[in-house]
């Protein structure tokens, strides 16, 4: 499968080998250049699925891009760089880079670094991915507990009456539990008389 990858690179020479190195992988070049920005407002780029950069020492600039990028269009990022800075790495790396490599741009190590990165970042995405899920069920089960409750206080039933009445009602509507929920919550906010204040 063809990974369409994207190169900028600040030096000539860097770039000549990354493009040996990737001449006949899967890793397949859809753009080329010195600059992160040149990157970011060309309009005829087919979807990246990789970048590869190799620069001299990442700026504040340039770390702005990584973060518009990683929050915009997240994507595996590897970076090659002779700039070791503690500062430097934890940067980049909040910036949503996935491998910052230092001084160890080659030809035995660029694919293996590439392997590693992509593989960093489709695990990264998923736990992600497991997260929201998690904080997303947490939610529905807040919001479907307190249906019930509304349930409870006005048809005088048990809390195992109210979640059966919610879930029969959600099947017969042919939509989620929680969605029902949120229904029945914003209905009583709205039917729930407003306390005056006493002047």
């Amino acid at each position: 499968m063809s990974i369409n990858t994207v190169l900028v690179s600040e030096s000539v020479q860097s770039a000549r080998l990354v493009q040996h190195v990737l001449q006949g992988t899967d890793y397949q070049l859809v753009f080329e250049g010195s600059r992160l920005s040149d990157l970011i407002t060309t309009s005829e780029l087919r979807t990246p699925a990789l970048i590869i950069m190799t620069i001299v020492r990442p700026n504040q600039q340039l770390i702005s891009q990584l973060k518009l990028i990683s929050e915009q269009y997240p994507l595996p990022i590897v970076i090659f760089t002779d700039a070791d800075g503690s500062d430097a790495i934890e940067q980049v790396i909040s910036a949503g880079v996935s491998a910052y490599i230092v001084d160890g741009l080659s030809e035995q190590r660029l694919l293996p670094v590439l392997r590693t990165a992509l593989a960093r970042f489709e695990l990264n995405q998923s736990m992600q991915k497991e997260l929201t899920q998690l904080r997303t069920s947490l939610a529905d089960r807040k919001t479907i507990d307190r249906a019930k409750g509304i349930i409870m206080d006005q048809r005088q039933c048990s809390e195992e009456q109210a979640y059966k009445l919610l879930r029969s009602r959600a099947m017969n509507q042919n939509i989620k539990l929680a969605v029902l929920a949120k229904t029945v919550n914003k209905a009583a906010a709205i039917l729930s008389p407003v306390s005056k204040t006493k002047h």
